[in-house]
């Protein structure tokens, strides 16, 4: 692991590096950035999704007909690796149900169907008025309570980030997509609370240093964020541009471009001693500890070429789409695909019913003239383009072809696991490969695989200790009959075994016919006299039972 000094070194000697390839895009974040941010009325219903990062579904804690508070938990996380969910404003409960989500898939999951009430009324908060004397397990507790994750696209739980102790943190404010503006509006709206979860985070992180990444085309920011720092003296923090290259945003590049290192294959930030987080989810761990909110609401950009007033807004976690875009007088003749995220790594959506969820950083509304594609998909030329722009330096024209003849093992050895999906590949097909979707499949595939080789590794391991528990019963049943057997062949042994059962039996009580306990101890003499006299008469008293019948 390299050290801090080192690491801030290239910084402080201007010598930004560059990653490979990369893509100059034509930016729309103007149309959005127009218009200041907006804060929506509430919709007529939330649908609040139980399922982030990857798949991890959260438990639901409610019933339908249930009344909620706002901020209180709806849903709890069953794996290390999920998420708390909280009602983002105070309703009833309608229906769990499952229903298409905001996610890479849109596939089905749990949805909690919230009415809203209208009275926004909180459920009891903590706040803490001294967050600096909290210990970092303390701090990183509470962050996971508040149920936050990564806001920038891939919704890892914050929280999992900062289990040891970092170098450097990196806020990534540079927002690579050509359509995406939340995190600009972010950082010219609350500024302050920005810095403030800055400071939270290095804290938890036990990092000194802190850089606040933003793109080189964003001036305006840098000029307030800067003033801030000044003004109210927040140490280790600088704010840096960054060349507007995409995908320049992505986690691993602008690792590389500020600290000129690589994560290696495979690996993570932190193995470089680097945490990277987003401006939102500073933003939100700053609110969570200062203000006991919980993660329920996120900015989101809504633009789009249908979309007649682009802009930001502050929407609740749950807000349907179709509320959004009415307020930004979209164009719902001409929409053609709905996409969550930038035109580059954003995926379509089957529906405008569905909910924003904690990852939703944009709306993108296209028409069909902009998503035609310009001309038949051909096979691969081989040409070399998607080679020469790949970020992460693979070759995705191998990658497809051993993906296409379903050698996916092959594919894994050349690292398709190492693609951060970006698409750059795609955009400068001549052939109009989607090569992304390809990925994307051989990704899950190979997970499928790996899941079924554990399951059935596991199976293996029951089995063999299985046999190798019923190995040892019989050993040891072995045993004892071994040593049983030399016990009775000894004389000594034999007597004394005789001894002892017939002293149990003596001591042991019999059982009657109806149930009864009977001595079995020796008649005493005058009972034997008593049962003599009783014969002689002729008056002898027949038990009850089978053996009296008269036949």
């Amino acid at each position: 692991m390299v050290g801090n000094s080192e690491t801030i070194s290239y910084v402080d000697n201007g010598k930004l590096c560059q990653f490979h390839g990369g893509l100059i895009l034509e930016h729309h974040k103007c149309d959005s950035m127009a218009r200041p941010l907006a804060h929506p009325l509430l919709p007529e219903y939330l649908r609040v999704s139980l399922r982030l990062n990857r798949g991890n579904v959260s438990k639901p804690v409610v019933n339908t007909g249930d009344k909620v508070l706002k901020g209180q938990v709806i849903a709890v996380p069953d794996t290390p690796r999920g998420v708390y969910v909280h009602a983002p404003t105070s309703g009833i409960i309608m229906e769990i149900t499952q229903r298409p989500v905001a996610s890479p898939d849109a596939d089905l999951a749990p949805v909690v169907c919230i009415r809203p009430d209208g009275k926004d009324q909180w459920a009891p908060r903590q706040a803490v008025t001294e967050p600096f004397s909290l210990s970092r397990q303390e701090l990183v507790q509470r962050i996971r309570e508040a149920g936050i994750v990564g806001m920038g696209g891939a919704g890892f739980p914050t929280h999992i980030k900062y289990q040891k102790p970092a170098e450097l943190l990196i806020i990534n404010g540079a927002e690579c997509e050509p359509y995406i503006s939340c995190d600009e509006r972010l950082m010219l709206d609350y500024p302050h609370e920005l810095l403030q979860g800055t400071r939270l985070l290095m804290h938890a992180s036990g990092a000194k240093e802190a850089i606040i990444a933003i793109e080189d085309q964003v001036g305006r920011v840098r000029s307030v964020l800067e003033k801030i720092i000044r003004e109210k003296h927040y140490p280790g923090i600088r704010v840096l541009k960054v060349p507007t290259i995409y995908p320049a945003g992505g986690e691993k590049q602008l690792i590389k471009v500020l600290t000129c290192q690589e994560v290696p294959s495979g690996g993570i930030p932190m193995d470089l001693g680097i945490v990277v987080q987003n401006t939102g989810t500073a933003k939100a761990v700053r609110d969570a500890i200062f203000e006991g909110m919980p993660l329920i609401q996120r900015i989101v950009t809504v633009t789009g070429d249908v979309v007649g007033e682009p802009r930001n807004f502050e929407a609740l976690i749950g807000t349907p789409f179709r509320h959004l875009l009415s307020l930004t007088h979209t164009d719902d003749e001409r929409l053609h695909r709905l996409v969550v995220g930038g035109p580059m790594m954003g995926y379509a959506m089957p529906e405008v019913g569905i909910g924003i969820d904690k990852t939703s950083n944009c709306l993108l509304a296209l028409s069909e003239e902009i998503t035609r594609h310009h001309g038949p998909l051909m096979p691969c030329i081989r040409c070399g383009e998607c080679v020469n722009v790949c970020p992460q330096e693979l070759l995705p024209h191998q990658l497809h072809w051993y993906i296409k003849g379903e050698n996916l093992e092959m594919a894994r050895e050349h690292h398709v696991f190492d693609c951060i999906e970006c698409g750059a590949c795609a955009w400068v097909c001549p052939s109009q490969i989607k090569l992304v979707d390809y990925y994307r499949y051989a990704k899950a595939e190979l997970r499928y695989l790996d899941y079924k080789k554990a399951k059935a590794e596991r199976a293996r391991e029951r089995h063999e200790k299985h046999d190798r528990r019923l190995e040892r019963l019989k050993a040891e049943r072995a045993a004892r009959r071994k040593r049983h057997t030399q016990r009775l062949k000894d004389p000594t042994a034999a007597r004394e075994n005789i001894a002892a059962t017939l002293e149990r039996l003596k001591q042991k009580p019999a059982r009657s016919s109806a149930g009864e306990t009977v001595s079995v101890s020796p008649e005493s003499d005058k009972e034997k006299d008593n049962t003599a006299k009783t014969r002689a008469n002729g008056t002898e008293t027949i038990p009850s039972g089978k053996d009296n019948n008269p036949a």
